[in-house]
């Protein structure tokens, strides 16, 4: 008896040698990448870093596409073929030919009216003014806003246009409501929400991904206290509702970026 107890221990240990691999493999890490499509000082690259450290606490491995360009992001992002993730906006959707679907569309992280900021040198001046506009801004639908006659000075982000400012290298420009906001605190000019530009509105889009699944996620990321403090400082508006009356929200408000 002893024997046979002894004998069925061993085809016990054997079976569990033999299935151990099988339930680590199911328990490993799920990979997904984050493309950064912003360069450093930029509201994009900022909200890149804070989701990508909230998917490694949540237990992911992440591969991290440093890339800072939003083109090649943009090619990158359509051409994955594993799980990726990025964060996007409306104001890119016709220039860069991608458009906000139920298959890409994770979460509408926020929304905010584009502001238009002035130098006090500037004020009483009808000539060419030189105007910085982000780099993924149309500059067509920029032109037939604030006029034929404007310069257009692009920069490759928002933290650049501020900077541009305050040196005195432009007379207008024409960005986010943080960084504005920033400007008219320096006292060098003054800044108004504009009426005339369409909502900007703050995205993130998944490829290879469960939409639905992978928004539960990122939304828990973006309420981490540090996600929050970001949102409050900038006011920024926070529409959250339900993933379908978000997507129907953006889809409907990204068609005034089209110029005919």
């Amino acid at each position: 008896m002893f024997k046979v107890y002894k004998k069925i221990l061993v085809l016990v240990a054997v079976v569990a040698s033999l299935v151990t691999p099988i339930q680590l493999s199911a328990e490993t890490k799920q990979t997904i990448t984050i493309i950064n499509n912003g360069k450093a000082g930029g509201s994009f690259n900022a909200r890149t870093l804070m989701y990508k450290e909230g998917l490694v606490a949540a237990g992911y491995d992440v591969n991290y596409e440093n890339i800072g360009k939003i083109s090649q992001a943009v090619k990158t992002f359509k051409n994955a073929s594993t799980p990726t993730i990025m964060v996007f906006a409306t104001n890119m959707v016709y220039r860069q030919d991608l458009f906000h679907t139920e298959e890409n569309f994770i979460m509408l992280e926020y929304q905010q009216p584009l502001w238009i900021c002035k130098s006090n040198e500037a004020k009483g001046e009808l000539g060419n003014m030189k105007v910085a506009h982000g780099k993924t801004y149309n500059p067509q639908l920029l032109k037939n806003i604030l006029g034929k006659d404007i310069v257009l000075v692009p920069y490759k982000n928002s933290g650049a246009m501020l900077k541009g400012m305050l040196g005195g290298d432009v007379d207008i420009m024409v960005n986010n409501q943080g960084k504005s906001l920033k400007y008219l605190a320096s006292g060098k000019g003054t800044c108004t929400p504009s009426d005339s530009l369409p909502i900007m509105q703050a995205t993130v889009i998944g490829k290879n991904v469960d939409v639905k699944k992978i928004r539960r996620v990122i939304y828990d990321i973006s309420m981490d206290i540090k996600f929050i403090e970001y949102h409050n400082t900038r006011k920024l508006q926070r529409p959250s509702s339900t993933w379908l009356n978000e997507l129907s929200e953006v889809q409907t408000l990204e068609k005034a970026w089209k110029v005919d």
